[in-house]
C-alpha cells in the first residue's frame, strides 16, 4: 500500500500525461477513464496497454472513443485514498470543455463523509496537468498544507502553456474540431496541424505542410511565447514518436533553463483525440506561483 509524505492525495485522471518515475516518487494517484474501441470497452492502465491500442486502430473502421470515469470508481480512488492515511484529497481534471471528468469528480467527492476532495478544473489536458500535479507534489513533500496545495493547483490552472504538432489532421475530424473536407484537403496535402488549450478549449494555431516544416514552426512559436532567458518548468508528450519528443526536450533545454523538465507518453485517451505521431509541450515560467 502507498503511502503520503502529508496527510493529503493528489489525484489525476486519465488524460494526463505525466512521466511514471515521477508518478511513484510523488505519489500521484489516478481517475480511471475508459476507451472503447468498437463493441469492447477497456480502462486505460489496467486492460489496455498502449501497444494494445495502436495496434487495434490500425485496422480499417476502428474508431476509438473516450468515456469517463463513472462515480463509483472516483469512490473507489478516493476510499483507496483515505484507507492510506488521507484525510483530504486534491483532484486535477482535465477542463470541463472537454470531459465531463470534472463534473463527476465532484459529484463522487460530495458522497464521501470522510475528507474534503477538492477537483480543480485545470483549464488543460496532458502533460499541462501534469505539471500541475508535479508542483502540488512537490509542496506537499516539504511538508505545505493542503490549503496550500490546492491553491497552487488553482493559481497553475489555465497559465500552464501547452502546443503541439500533430502527424494527422484525421482525429480532429472525428472530434469535430476539424471537417470533412478539411480533412480531405489535409490528408492530401500532408498538412500537419498545430493546436493548444486556450481557455480550456483545443484550437487551432497553424496549419503547415510537410513534418519537417511543422517541427520548425512548433519550435517558432514555443520561442514566441516564452520570454528569452526564462526560467521554466517543462514537459515534452508524445504519442507513438518518442524520438521527436527527445529532440524538441533537448531544443528546449539549450534555449531555456529548465528547471523541471521531463518527458512522457500520452495514453490511449490522449491519441484516441490526437492520433499517433503528435508531439508537443507543456510549460510555465517558474515566477509564476512567486
Amino acid at each position: 500500500m502507498r503511502t503520503s509524505p502529508a496527510r493529503y492525495a493528489i489525484v489525476v485522471d486519465g488524460t494526463t500525461a505525466l512521466a511514471p518515475e515521477i508518478e511513484r516518487e510523488l505519489d500521484i494517484r489516478w481517475l480511471p477513464l475508459h476507451v472503447n474501441l468498437g463493441l469492447d470497452s477497456f480502462t486505460v492502465g489496467v486492460d489496455l496497454s498502449n501497444d494494445e491500442f495502436y495496434r487495434r486502430i490500425a485496422a480499417p473502421g476502428v474508431r476509438p472513443q473516450t468515456s469517463q470515469p463513472s462515480l463509483g470508481e472516483c469512490r473507489d480512488v478516493y476510499d483507496a485514498a483515505i484507507s492510506a492515511g488521507a484525510r483530504d484529497i486534491l483532484v486535477l481534471a482535465i477542463s470541463r470543455e472537454l470531459s465531463g471528468t470534472h463534473s463527476v469528480a465532484v459529484t463522487a467527492g460530495e458522497l464521501v463523509p470522510n475528507a474534503q476532495v477538492e477537483v480543480v478544473d485545470t483549464r488543460s489536458a496532458a502533460a499541462s496537468i501534469g505539471l500541475i500535479a508535479t508542483a502540488c507534489g512537490r509542496a506537499r513533500r516539504e511538508g505545505r498544507s493542503f490549503a496550500e496545495a490546492v491553491q497552487i493547483a488553482r493559481a497553475l490552472a489555465g497559465r500552464v502553456g501547452i502546443l503541439a504538432l500533430l502527424d494527422t489532421i484525421e482525429y480532429l475530424k472525428r472530434g469535430g474540431r476539424a471537417s470533412k473536407a478539411q480533412a480531405a484537403v489535409g490528408s492530401l496535402l500532408a498538412v500537419k496541424p498545430i493546436i493548444e488549450v486556450r481557455d480550456g478549449i483545443v484550437t487551432s494555431v497553424d496549419r503547415v505542410r510537410m513534418r519537417e516544416r511543422a517541427f520548425a514552426r512548433l519550435k517558432e512559436l514555443i520561442e514566441a511565447r516564452i520570454e528569452p532567458g526564462a526560467r521554466i518548468h517543462a514537459a515534452t508528450q508524445y504519442t507513438q514518436d518518442p524520438a521527436r519528443a527527445r529532440l524538441l526536450g533537448e531544443w528546449l533545454q539549450s534555449r531555456f533553463h529548465c528547471v523541471e523538465y521531463w518527458i512522457a507518453e500520452g495514453g490511449p485517451v490522449l491519441a484516441t483525440h490526437t492520433g499517433p505521431g503528435a508531439v508537443g509541450l507543456s510549460w510555465y515560467q517558474e515566477g509564476l506561483l512567486a
